[in-house]
């Protein structure tokens, strides 16, 4: 089942937090083990919880609130079975409040536009480039249609919007699965100026020079 970059994140959340069970949480494992996408979501909010957890400062039990437990915990079967209720019932509470930050989270998080869609002339697509509002990253997933070429890379370049600059490479493309692609403040900025986008063949590993090496297979316009 393919998943858009909205619906990863959200499940990423949800198998972070433990909300996901049962057939669900067994499909996301493996949707994480066939795409990359996924398994990267997953870690960003495992970090993000990580975060989360460690600015909650601690709440230190007053010698009465132990002195209460003392007693509880001396009183008969019901007692103990009260309070292990009311543990329950904290415990629950305090998944119920993560997962509303993480809901709330979730919702103020910009989703990821479509800012190319990479194709040949007979218009079948090969790539599909994402990005946040930020651009700071790109999600480029490769498309059944991709030729696999195990000798070669493939690289993406932003195309400078004059005649006569230098194309500036964004990074090497996936051949399957998908890849996220971290830009430098100067890659940020070749994108943002750009119209369109390039993908050359390349030695494996990409280009040596910094330019493009090899033929220009395929370019895209880029969404403003």
């Amino acid at each position: 089942m393919n998943y858009n970059a909205r619906a990863i994140d959200e499940l990423a959340a949800q198998y972070a937090l433990g909300t996901l069970r049962g057939p669900a949480r067994a499909r996301f494992e493996r949707v994480c083990r066939d795409d990359r996408r996924a398994l990267e979501a997953l870690h960003r909010w495992e970090d993000r919880l990580l975060d989360l957890a460690g600015a909650v400062s601690p709440v230190h039990p007053s010698a009465a609130v132990w002195r209460r437990v003392q007693l509880r915990l001396g009183h008969s079967r019901s007692a103990r079975s009260s309070w292990r209720s009311t543990t329950q019932w904290a415990m629950a509470a305090g998944v119920a409040a993560l997962t509303a930050a993480i809901v709330w989270w979730t919702a103020l998080a910009p989703a990821p536009e479509i800012i190319a869609t990479i194709a040949d002339q007979q218009q079948a697509q090969m790539w599909r480039i994402e990005a946040r509002p930020d651009r700071e990253e790109l999600l480029v997933a490769a498309l059944p249609a991709l030729p696999q070429d195990a000798q070669h890379a493939y690289e993406l370049w932003a195309l400078p919007p004059q005649a006569g600059g230098a194309p500036v490479s964004l990074g090497l493309m996936p051949q399957t699965g998908s890849r996220e692609l971290r830009l430098t403040d100067a890659q940020r900025a070749a994108l943002a100026s750009a119209t369109q986008v390039a993908v050359s063949l390349e030695p494996v590993g990409g280009s040596p020079t910094g330019a493009p090496t090899g033929p220009v297979l395929f370019v895209a316009s880029v969404a403003s």
